[in-house]
């Protein structure tokens, strides 16, 4: 049997399930703003990573209250919420193979120059993207609307 996507059987609408929804989803958007404006500050990998787990933590949780909202907005904030999350795990891949190729020239391991240049251009305009997503995201008309639906 397939089940649909987030379907949780026994969860309803209800305004005590919505009053919850909003305190979660305030709190975990909240924390993912506090976080983007951390790293802009830097650019560096520990708050790129916090980054990352606050858009998880924002998107799981959004997944778990889709019967609380009006599904058109939901899914336009839901959906910039994944795209950020995909763009934020493409820049983190490519830190962790630039780790991995620094271990193995520890280890004196031959490793192409070239190969290190290209991962790390890629790498350079992954991370433009991911900025330049995040802008438009914080300055977006989606996330002030979910804003005021859930304050």
């Amino acid at each position: 049997m397939s089940k649909k996507k987030w379907k949780i059987e026994k969860l309803r609408y209800s305004k005590h399930l919505l009053k919850i929804a909003n305190i979660i989803l305030k709190n975990r958007l909240d924390n993912l703003l506090y976080f983007i404006d951390e790293y802009f500050k830097t650019n560096e990998i520990e708050p790129l990573h916090d980054v990352r787990i606050a858009l998880r933590r924002v998107r799981y949780n959004m997944e778990l209250f889709l019967v609380c909202y009006e599904k058109k907005l939901f899914m336009r904030l839901y959906n910039k919420i994944e795209k950020l999350q995909d763009l934020s795990g493409s820049v983190r891949d490519l830190d962790v193979f630039l780790e991995n190729i620094n271990s193995l020239k520890n280890e004196n391991v031959p490793v192409s120059d070239q190969l290190e240049v290209k991962i790390r251009e890629k790498r350079n305009l992954l991370q433009h993207e991911f900025e330049d997503e995040l802008t438009k995201f914080i300055k977006s008309r989606t996330l002030k609307s979910f804003y005021k639906i859930i304050s």
